[in-house]
């Protein structure tokens, strides 16, 4: 069934850009003044296109660092799991070669799974209900392992995990699932999760900013590669100064986790700009209301991945993609029920209201230069609720 319209249909402000500008630019300037973040990108869309960005800082607290702009790349974090590994799972589902309700030990067919896992379904692990752990440092291990063995070691010690309750009893989010995710999709297609990211989302949607950065424990990341054009290493926000690696991180994965596996994982690695946020989700969000078709994933899938699931009472979570809570929701108050969208960790998000046909993406370097600074959860549902309170004539 095609969505419904929905507040799209009341008339913008005529002075829309200028007004988001006025309203805007002092929650940026005050964030900075309160060292929330060195940089920040904020890029407003509606169905059709972009109506309002705006970049604000710089890529580090350094003095004389350069400015952020919109072509400056930032570090994506879990981002990475609704913008490729969940949209992977879509192509899986729709080109068939991957199944929601297929039970892990059909999944994994090519390793021996425990007894307390062989039921969990691809479904559950999307939905973070698999009972699996939020997180675990398997990095601190892991960087003794050869490169060559690190993913199936991982595999190994994840299969190994206790759950922490029952499947579809309990919610927790969790890295160690979309790790799971990730070698299943990698298994199936024969290739690394970068390089079908390029092949099967990025490349046909003609998203160029939108990128992995693999790297070899102590060697500098490589430059992104787009098809046969290779282009300058972008400029990077600048994240935390890393204790375990001791160097600040700039355009180097942060999660360490997702570090010692090479830069790409199913949890986090991703790069990139507001921008081809903005292009990728509109290559999702044309099918989701039948404007256009995907050359890979079907309307009706994207419709099932952003749905939320309930499979647990209470749970936020549709597929790879969260909902607002009702309460204290980092989209603000304004969005409707009927938005999806995600946060990382690094201070970056998107919220994407399906209902009232807005979408906000919010690029930060919240953990520059340590992740102890928290202050980006009171200002995400500050600048959304700002947003959708200018967003249309009252």
């Amino acid at each position: 069934m095609k969505p419904s319209c929905g507040r799209n249909s009341i008339p913008l402000r005529h002075d829309l850009e200028d007004t988001l500008r006025v309203r805007l630019d002092p929650l940026f300037q005050d964030a900075l003044a309160r060292h929330i973040f060195s940089g920040a990108g904020v890029l407003v869309a509606g169905s059709e296109k972009v109506l309002f960005e705006a970049t604000h800082g710089a890529v580090s607290f350094a003095p004389g660092a350069a400015r952020v702009s919109a072509d400056t790349w930032f570090d994506l974090a879990s981002l990475t799991k609704p913008l490729v590994t969940a949209p992977l799972a879509m192509v899986g589902v729709s080109k068939g070669w991957l199944k929601l309700d297929e039970p892990l030990y059909r999944a994994l067919k090519w390793r021996s799974v425990p007894d307390d896992k062989r039921d969990l379904s691809i479904r559950q692990l999307l939905n973070h209900c698999s009972g699996l752990p939020a997180y675990r440092p398997y990095f601190r291990k892991l960087v003794d392992v050869p490169p060559g063995e690190r993913r199936s070691t991982l595999l190994t010690w994840i299969l190994r995990e206790p759950l922490l309750g029952p499947p579809q009893m309990v919610t927790a989010y969790s890295d160690l699932g979309f790790m799971l995710l990730a070698e299943i999709i990698q298994e199936r297609l024969e290739m690394r999760l970068d390089d079908a990211a390029v092949r099967f989302l990025f490349e046909p949607a003609g998203i160029k900013d939108l990128r992995f950065r693999p790297v070899r424990p102590g060697v500098a990341p490589d430059v992104p590669v787009y098809g046969s054009d290779r282009r300058p290493s972008p400029v990077f926000a600048h994240t935390e100064w890393c204790p375990w690696r001791s160097r600040l991180l700039a355009g180097e994965v942060h999660d360490e986790n997702a570090y010692a596996l090479g830069g790409v994982a199913g949890h986090a690695g991703l790069f990139g700009t507001a921008r081809a946020i903005h292009g990728w989700l509109r290559i999702l969000w044309d099918p989701y209301r039948d404007r256009a078709n995907s050359q890979w994933i079907d309307s009706s899938v994207v419709r099932e991945f952003w749905r939320r699931q309930n499979l647990v009472p209470g749970s936020t979570w549709a597929l790879g993609f969260d909902t607002p809570s009702s309460t204290q929701s980092s989209a603000g108050e304004r969005f409707s029920a009927n938005s999806v969208g995600h946060l990382g960790f690094t201070g970056t998000s998107f919220w994407l209201d399906l209902g009232q046909e807005i979408l906000v993406v919010l690029l930060t370097n919240r953990v520059h230069p340590n992740r102890e600074n928290s202050t980006i959860k009171s200002f995400r549902p500050h600048l959304h609720n700002a947003v959708m309170d200018t967003m249309y004539a009252r």
